[in-house]
């Protein structure tokens, strides 16, 4: 039956959409949220659909596959979905600005004051190793959590073998990793189209709402895009080039791109800043701890340290505009590219390839944290507790990010004090 707006109960209608109300709640959402894209769809899609019925219940939840299948962050992804398909480009560039607006300040004032931080204290080398055991845990339980939906198949477990191998054994670069997945993905799905034996895509209601997005006028919107990025880049453009390369490989979410930002950013060998690991586990620890998508603040605090204010500026801009662009394009023929055999083999590709990172990732959290030093065996017992608490806690119990953090922090700055202190004070045999 038709919704009569003159029987619908007021209580119940839905606001009326406008773009400083979008802008606002994104911003809300951003600057109180931690945990990174998923966490921040979970309340998007509570204020969108359930509270302000802009969308449909669930909507957002339904459409993580169409966000991980486009490259850019999920938070990021999601928040042009609402805006496109509220308010056209204009909506969309507006959400994302919104979404990215909050960790950049936060970030950009901790990258500010990052040098005056004490950091030969007991107390804070304390709290950053149990942050950085946290992280290890958090990191791991993401991989056990994404394990089950790619590692199916030969393909999956022959390419997952090979990209550790690679980057592990021989030093490869994670990007060239990625790229290596999508073209052997894109030459396989194509090879089985050529001889008809390419299954139909699954049905999936995002499909049916193409028509949706095809009809919000864009060419002028994205003209403009273009233009804009083009201006930005022009005030760094190796920051700019550097970061929209991240934002093109940033597949399924931001903990991908870890394995990325430490050949890029870290250690003696790095082509840009050169970063000790320790203060890039810190470094992500701290992010993990600060609202907003996890890669937003990493691009800033990067940025920064590459080009002061105005690079973090680039920097957040260079990874966020890929998405901005692709996704719109994308969502305007949803069915079509859901289709393509070339669109279906990349992202069949890159899967076990972005799984492979997320395992360097664990690894290298781990030699930050569990191992003592980036060679060395030996253990840090109570980093070791803390690292595997925590992905329990994650993974077993859906713990909150942001409380395993303060409190695997908290036990490692004050923990072996306290020891210390009751060995001091206690009575002689």
């Amino acid at each position: 039956m038709p919704d009569d707006p003159a029987t619908r109960d007021p209580a119940t209608a839905p606001r009326k959409p406008t773009l400083a109300r979008l802008f606002w709640e994104y911003l809300r959402i951003a600057a109180f949220v931690v945990g990174g894209g998923y966490a921040i769809i979970a309340v998007a899609d509570e204020t969108f659909g359930r509270r302000l019925r802009w969308l449909r219940e669930g909507e957002l939840v339904d459409r993580l596959p169409v966000f991980q299948m486009i490259p850019g962050l999920i938070a990021g992804n999601s928040a042009i979905y609402v805006g496109l398909k509220l308010f056209g480009l204009a909506g969309a560039a507006t959400a994302l600005a919104a979404v990215a607006l909050p960790s950049f300040c936060i970030i950009l004032a901790v990258a500010h004051g990052y040098a005056w931080l004490p950091m030969g204290s007991p107390v804070l080398q304390g709290a950053f190793l149990g942050l950085r055991s946290a992280l290890t845990g958090v990191v791991a339980a993401t991989l056990v959590a994404s394990w089950r939906r790619t590692m199916r198949g030969a393909y999956a477990w022959v390419a997952l073998a090979l990209g550790v191998a690679a980057m592990e054994g021989f030093g490869a670069n994670p990007a060239h990793v990625l790229v290596a997945g999508m073209l052997f993905g894109i030459a396989w799905t194509c090879a089985r189209a050529a001889r008809g034996r390419l299954p139909p895509p699954a049905e999936d209601a995002a499909a049916a709402e193409g028509a949706v997005f095809a009809e919000r006028p864009v060419r002028r919107g994205l003209l403009l895009a273009a233009l804009a990025c083009a201006a930005v880049a022009a005030c760094a453009p190796a920051v700019f080039a550097t970061f929209a390369k991240f934002g093109l490989l940033c597949f399924g979410g931001g903990n991908v791109l870890v394995p990325v930002y430490i050949r890029e950013f870290v250690g003696p060998g790095a082509p840009h800043l050169q970063l000790p690991p320790e203060d890039f586990g810190n470094l992500l620890a701290i992010t993990q701890m600060t609202p907003g998508p996890i890669s937003v603040n990493a691009a800033t605090f990067f940025g920064y340290r590459m080009e002061g204010a105005l690079g973090s500026f680039v920097a957040t801009a260079g990874l966020l505009a890929p998405s901005l662009l692709l996704l719109t394009l994308a969502l305007r023929s949803l069915a079509k590219w859901r289709r393509n055999p070339v669109v279906r083999g990349l992202l069949w590709g890159v899967a076990p390839a972005t799984v492979a990172l997320m395992v360097v990732a664990t690894l290298v959290f781990a030699r930050m944290s569990v191992f003592d030093g980036a060679v060395s065996l030996r253990i840090r017992p109570l980093a070791l507790l803390l690292a595997v608490g925590a992905g329990w806690a994650l993974h077993a119990r859906r713990a909150h990010v942001t409380t395993l953090i303060v409190v695997c922090a908290a036990v490692g700055a004050l923990l072996p004090r306290a020891i210390a202190w009751l060995l001091r004070f206690s009575p002689n045999p």
